[in-house]
């Protein structure tokens, strides 16, 4: 060096004395330093083990083996990032704003580190690529993750405003998340629900479908731990022991999908830990196509899609060659024997709806010409009328049987008027093998005769005076008049009209109510002088309560007894 002085080196030699010993705790136990600072030794290739540089911290020495350590002690020796680090990982990114990132995170990579260093995680991947772009603070919020070999869309949080919005939609299920899986096995419906109760064991960290066990009060409870998990799926394509559905996911637990459909019975393909491995892919057939929720902060519906991955795609073509050599092998031609999904009504309007939202339509080049395409309605295809005006309309066939209903060839001006039947003429029926008989009428005294005369020649009802009695129509079954009461008690019937009517003298206040004299004339009750004596209503006859009528003098209505007023009588308990 020029224009400086050199600095010293210091260097240390010894003989390692304990067998098997790790090259960084040797250098911790004999210069009296830190672990961190021998790793920084180690690492800026300070340290020789018989003449030979070592880069390994936990590199074994043998006893008798020669340590030499140079460092200069002017400078500070840390430990080195991994070059997993140094390296922006094999991320893409989908979309972006202030507050949200989407990414696609390919099969392999883990979504947030573990405890095990030196495997590289999606997480630190894009941290570093963002402190390489000039951010000195950035922060990444974790809201979800994916399994590792599970690709798809991922999405993180860059605000805690953002963090707080997505844990909140995660928590209360207002998502849409829409998964892609290739199953073994083909599954007997074509779309269903799968209910349950996911649980995790301890010691394999596996998760697995819990069942119900009898509880110590009786009746069946779920064991400590388990958790709901619901999934929807759906059958898109049908191939040769397989099934490809889309998965959409309610709850969102570990290892959902494929710990559910492994208990079916239809595992996964390439599933080593809840299925079996396959010869077409090395990893479970397993891909987040799309997720979808309205933003926490600015409240716009944001959905974003991820493409098919490569080894996916090459799964499915193999299947569908195979799908082909059997087809041809059976004889099958055209569309015979493949399947094709029924889209639901639901399903349907759903996705209209989202359609018209992100403005699919205006897109779309539009039909001007040719017939209108199928239009599926539920699970049948109905086809579209093609024809023009009614002119054009196909005639429907005739009956040809004697029931059959003649067609009306005349216009509403050339209708022919229908007769009119007379007042009281029977109304003609067509003859034919339909005709019934008359129904006979009767010529027993009891017969009730038909009116034949018109609203004009009905005979008027002889009015009958105030106070007189109704006639009877004399008969068998005229009943004899019931005989008047000549005793006292007799109710002398009111022959007067209304204008005529006497009117009752009105009390006074406080006056006693006049009795008739008779045999069953009772003497007055007599006033109480009491003070709490209880006042008279004094409000007119039109404004009288009606109470209750009672069937005899001497029936009078029992008063309600008084409360008790003693000490309460305890309670059992």
């Amino acid at each position: 060096m020029t224009g400086g002085v050199a600095m010293a080196r210091i260097e240390r030699e010894w003989q390692a004395e304990h067998e098997g010993a790790a090259l960084a705790s040797e250098l911790h136990r004999i210069m009296v330093i830190s672990h961190r600072q021998a790793k920084g030794f180690i690492d800026c290739r300070c340290v020789t083990v018989n003449g030979e540089s070592v880069e390994k911290h936990g590199h074994r020495l043998k006893a008798g083996d020669t340590v030499k350590v140079a460092f200069d002690p002017e400078q500070t020796y840390d430990v080195m990032p991994p070059a997993r680090k140094l390296q922006a990982g094999p991320f893409e990114n989908l979309w972006e704003d202030t507050h949200l990132l989407f990414v696609y995170k390919p099969a392999g990579l883990l979504t947030v580190p573990t405890e095990k260093a030196g495997e590289p995680s999606l997480a630190e991947a894009i941290t570093e690529s963002y402190r390489r772009r000039g951010f000195k603070r950035f922060e990444l919020y974790i809201v979800h993750r994916l399994d590792r070999f599970t690709s798809g869309v991922l999405v993180f949080a860059k605000t805690p405003e953002a963090l707080h919005g997505l844990k909140k939609h995660f928590e209360l299920h207002r998502l849409q998340r829409v998964y892609f899986a290739i199953l073994v096995g083909e599954l007997p419906e074509n779309s269903g629900t799968l209910a349950g109760h996911l649980i995790e064991h301890a010691k394999s960290l596996k998760m697995s479908v819990a069942t119900a066990r009898k509880g110590p009060g009786g009746g069946k409870r779920m064991p400590a731990g388990a958790k709901e998990a619901v999934t929807h799926y759906r059958v898109i394509e049908r191939l040769p022991g397989h099934t490809v559905v889309e998965v959409k996911l309610e709850t969102g637990r570990r290892n959902q999908i494929r710990v559910q459909f492994a208990d079916r019975g239809f595992p996964l393909l390439g599933d080593q830990v809840y299925g079996t491995e396959s010869p077409l892919l090395d990893r479970q057939a397993l891909h987040a196509e799309l997720l979808g929720f309205k933003h926490p902060v600015t409240e716009e519906q944001v959905t974003v899609t991820a493409p098919m991955p490569a080894d996916m795609e090459a799964a499915l073509k193999a299947l569908r060659n195979q799908a082909r050599i059997v087809r041809a092998a059976t004889g099958v031609k055209g569309e015979e024997g493949i399947f094709q999904p029924t889209e639901s009504r639901d399903h349907k309007l759903k996705r209209v709806a989202r359609a018209k939202r992100f403005g699919e339509d205006e897109d779309r080049p539009k039909r001007t010409d040719g017939p209108v395409p199928a239009r599926r309605v539920g699970k049948e295809d109905r086809p579209q009328r093609t024809f023009g005006s009614s002119a054009e309309r196909p005639a429907r066939p005739r009956r040809t049987d004697g029931d059959e209903r003649p067609r009306r060839t005349f216009g509403s001006a050339e209708r022919p008027s229908r007769p009119r039947r007379e007042e009281g003429e029977a109304r003609p029926r067509p003859a034919g093998p339909s005709d019934r008989p008359a129904r006979p009428r009767r010529d027993d005294s009891d017969a009730r005769p038909r009116r034949a005369f018109g609203s004009a020649e009905r005979p008027r009802r002889p009015r009958r005076e105030e106070g007189e009695a109704r006639p009877r129509p004399a008969g068998p079954s005229d009943r004899p008049a019931r005989p008047r009461r000549d005793d006292g008690d007799a109710r002398p019937r009111r022959a007067f009209g209304s204008a005529e009517r006497p009117s009752r003298p009105r009390r006074e206040e406080g006056e006693a109510r006049p009795r008739p004299a008779g045999p069953s004339d009772r003497p007055a009750r007599p006033r109480r002088e009491s003070s709490e004596e209880r006042p008279r209503r004094s409000f007119g006859a039109s404004e009288r309560p009606a109470g209750p009528r009672r069937e005899a003098p001497g029936d009078r209505p029992t008063r309600k007894p008084a409360p008790r007023m003693g000490k309460p009588k305890p309670r059992k308990p």
